[in-house]
């Protein structure tokens, strides 16, 4: 029964892995946003609640009063290449419960992997309190990515982070309009499933065919814990953004993400090592020698600078029943000016649009161009429960048109707002 259930983790985990984008798990991170991913990737003018931490600290202030507890997220990258006849969620919906079809399900999903990087599935957890000028928050992600040669040649590489967020916002208020400056903080806990430091890290993680053999093994837990190495370290990026509001109608927004994006990290080779470093015991039935950890690296995650404008409607009237709000981002203006020869797909590549129409303050309704690319959303808010739903799609290539990449958000928050 347990080796049933890690494997279904596994599949779970694994789901989607099927195209490329540049880049790497060592990417800047941040949790996943359903209400951005269905306005196209919008924010820096436009988001609301826990999102602005993360977005642009300049918007604290914005929110006079939330409160979260908690906040979840799914996302399943891929979603329409998983459901279609033959993928690995049609075959594993056969029998659940049977091994035999487990196996085929991870054995279908192992072979579909394509060369490249990719994203494949992330967990999210988080929590969030906003109180006048300042904002804290709690956010966890575990998620899986795949990069290298495709198939069973692939590195497979599960992420796992933990974040305590702290913004302060500045506003200077002037009759219809103000402004505000604000700086936020991230401190960042990141551990990722690595062979060796000293090589690049796309040599790192575990093969696809390799965790095909520690699943067949009898003592899986024992397997995952002591043959998967792990590296784990920390940084403290930070946030400085500006924010410009005309009333509640019109709202501009500047910000330069990640700076001090330097992590600092130390590699283990085991997940049961990492775990005796912190804690001094182990987990499963048994610790195997060779507890030294391994070498010391760095990495750095380059600093953005991105921009926004929001337009909402008016308070008053008819639109206390229907609220319409516009977004537009440009993001990584300073890398659009390292490029060795400009065009217009590189403009297009860092553009982002987003529409929202908000009926009776409960209904939600959303879309967004990322790039070019479309995405859709639906929200119920119910006072204390929402739930949102986002279906995007994002260029996973290295020009716009290579490989998109479809995926599905489901997000629940418990929370009070004001």
């Amino acid at each position: 029964m347990s080796k049933r259930l890690l494997v279904l983790i596994l599949l779970a985990l694994c789901t989607a892995s099927l195209v490329a984008r540049p880049g790497s798990a060592m990417d800047a991170w941040r949790p996943v946003s359903s209400r951005s991913s269905s306005m196209g990737g919008t924010g820096v003018a436009s988001s609301h609640h826990q999102d602005v931490l993360w977005a642009n600290p300049a918007l604290v202030g914005h929110d006079e009063q939330f409160f979260s507890l908690p906040s979840l997220s799914f996302t399943l990258y891929n979603f329409n290449k998983l459901v279609e006849p033959g993928g690995a969620l049609d075959i594993f919906l056969e029998d659940p419960w049977d091994e035999e079809v487990l196996n085929r399900a991870v054995n279908q999903l192992i072979s579909s992997i394509g060369p490249g990087y990719g994203d494949t599935a992330t967990l999210d957890l988080g929590m969030g309190f906003i109180s006048g000028i300042t904002g804290l928050g709690l956010d966890g992600q575990l998620a899986f990515h795949s990069q290298g040669g495709g198939g069973e040649a692939s590195t497979l590489v599960m992420e796992a982070n933990l974040a305590a967020s702290l913004a302060l916002s500045l506003p200077f208020e002037f009759g219809d309009h103000s402004i505000s400056f604000g700086v936020g903080a991230h401190f960042v806990f990141r551990a990722l499933t690595v062979q060796d430091m000293d090589a690049p890290f796309t040599e790192g993680g575990i093969t696809a065919g390799g965790l095909l053999d520690i699943i067949s093994q009898e003592a899986i837990l024992d397997s995952l814990l002591n043959q998967v190495p792990v590296a784990f370290g920390f940084a403290v990026p930070i946030d400085v953004g500006l924010s410009y509001k005309w009333r509640d109608i019109v709202t501009v927004g500047a910000v330069v993400s990640n700076l001090n994006g330097r992590y600092h990290m130390e590699s283990y080779n085991g997940l049961n090592q990492l775990y005796h470093s912190l804690t001094g015991g182990h987990l499963g039935s048994s610790l195997p020698g060779g507890l030294e950890g391994g070498g010391s690296f760095v990495f750095d995650n380059m600093p953005s600078f991105d921009i926004g404008f929001a337009l909402s409607s008016p308070e008053g009237g008819i639109w206390d029943w229907i609220d319409i709000s516009a977004a537009v981002d440009f993001v990584d203006i300073a890398g659009l000016f390292m490029e060795d020869a400009l065009d217009s797909e590189d403009f297009i590549s860092r553009l982002r649009f987003g529409f929202e129409l908000r009926l009776m303050r409960t209904f939600e309704l959303r879309f967004g161009l990322n790039a070019g690319y479309m995405a859709f959303g639906l929200g119920f808010d119910f006072q204390v429960f929402t739930l949102d739903l986002a279906y995007a799609v994002e260029e996973y290539g290295v020009r716009l048109g290579d490989k998109p990449l479809d995926y599905l958000t489901v997000a629940f928050r418990l929370g009070l707002e004001d």
